[in-house]
């Protein structure tokens, strides 16, 4: 999950991020496809839960490849004020400031969510699910008390060891190799501006790509490490062991980021003039086609049970969000940033983060309570509202009585 400044209302005309003024300004377009991705990971694990048989007829379960947009979207928006500063001959973002808004944007929503699921409704896993065979949802839940497990799920480091891996609040894995990459950026921003010289679009390119070739790399020794093992696979992507552990880990995801990073040099490169001579349109067109083209590709390795999916989804995200703010660099509206921030994609992005921690907790507890969920199509797509409806109203309201809060919060 990444920071909320990427969307702008689309009421009236679309905004811009004007080249010329370099002020700061909301990008639009980009808040409801995060809402998309929100309700794509909540209707995945519904069908896991109730309906495995779909999952396994439909494949589903490659709408798991919404987490591969929020790393690729969390790349783009967080490198992106590095290299506009870099182009522009500024100084780097304080590294103080940037942590400051990391650990707010994060940890206010996680550690209040994460303690009423645990010592409140007590769903929390006190174990690996995947360990106990992943019978019944509720399986391994209840009430985490060890001391040094606490502090694990408290500071969210529980996915770097395989006794906590999966457990507490499962999802929230994601947040963790989220931070791994917030621990990382500065650094390459550090070098980025060691380096810059005449051509800092160029040098910003550079942290880019070691950050795809680390990723490509690591699911490479990762997969090489699993076939040596006699593990089942479920267990060497989820289970409690060090596979499972470094494949849940920031570096075989590093090039989701990278592509981020890489779409956020393109979009500098359009602010500052770049390809003037091909019209806007003409370069939404070739973003929008190699959006298709590596959706597409990344479905068909999806299908083939390869590793590399999300390597070959990040660039598909990448594109489609440069198709989306392409006009907006050059000064102009976006009609598309108008239609992917419909208002109500657009609420469910900006309460986002909360969802995602809730939802999980949220299939447990409608578990517990014998929510009649039939293992049918139309199950499936009542089980989905149901949860959805209590994921947003939870999501919503944390969202306002903590994440914006804690937000607007300046020293």
């Amino acid at each position: 999950m990444t920071e909320i400044p990427a969307s702008a209302t689309t009421s009236g005309p679309a905004p811009v991020t004007a080249p010329r003024t370099r002020r700061r300004a909301w990008i639009a377009g980009l808040e409801g496809p995060r809402g998309l991705a929100a309700i794509c990971v909540v209707v995945v694990h519904v069908a896991a839960v109730h309906t495995p048989w779909i999952v396994d007829a439909t494949r589903i379960d490659f709408l798991g490849q919404a987490l591969t947009f929020f790393f690729v979207l969390s790349g783009f928006l967080l490198y992106l004020p590095y290299v506009i500063r870099a182009a522009d001959g500024k100084t780097s973002p304080p590294v103080g400031r940037y942590f400051l808004n990391r650990v707010r944007r994060v940890f206010p929503a996680y550690l209040v969510i994460f303690l009423l699921v645990n010592f409140v409704l007590r769903a929390s896993y006190t174990s690996n699910p995947v360990t106990l065979g992943w019978d019944r949802v509720t399986d391994g839940t209840g009430i985490i008390t060890d001391p040094a497990r606490l502090l694990a799920h408290l500071t969210l480091t529980q996915s770097y060891f395989p006794s906590t891996l999966q457990t507490g609040i499962n999802p929230a894995w994601s947040l963790t190799t989220e931070w791994g990459f917030y621990l990382v950026l500065p650094i390459a921003g550090w070098l980025l501006f060691r380096s810059v010289g005449r051509r800092p679009l160029a040098v910003a390119l550079v942290p880019a790509g070691v950050m795809v070739g680390v990723g490509l790399l690591s699911t490479t020794v990762v997969g090489v490490l699993q076939g040596r093992s006699d593990l089942p696979a479920l267990e060497q992507f989820w289970g409690a062991n060090w596979y499972a552990v470094l494949s849940r880990s920031f570096l075989p995801f590093a090039d989701t980021f990278g592509w981020g990073m890489a779409a956020a040099v393109v979009y500098a490169a359009l602010v500052h003039g770049a390809w003037s001579d091909v019209s806007t349109q003409r370069v939404q067109v070739l973003f929008g086609a190699a959006t298709v083209a590596f959706l597409g590709a990344s479905i068909a390795v999806f299908l083939l049970d390869l590793r590399y999916t999300a390597s070959v989804f990040a660039v598909a995200a990448a594109c489609f969000i440069l198709t989306i703010v392409a006009p907006l660099g050059r000064g102009e509206p976006s009609p598309l940033a108008s239609v992917t921030d419909w208002t109500p994609l657009r609420f469910i992005g900006m309460i986002s983060l909360s969802s995602y921690l809730w939802h999980y907790p949220v299939i447990i507890v409608l578990e517990r309570w014998g929510l009649p969920v039939p293992p049918t199509v139309i199950g499936l797509i009542w089980g989905s509202v149901v949860v959805l409806a209590v994921t947003f109203a939870l999501g919503a309201t944390s969202y306002f009585l903590i994440e914006r809060p804690a937000m607007r919060w300046r020293t």
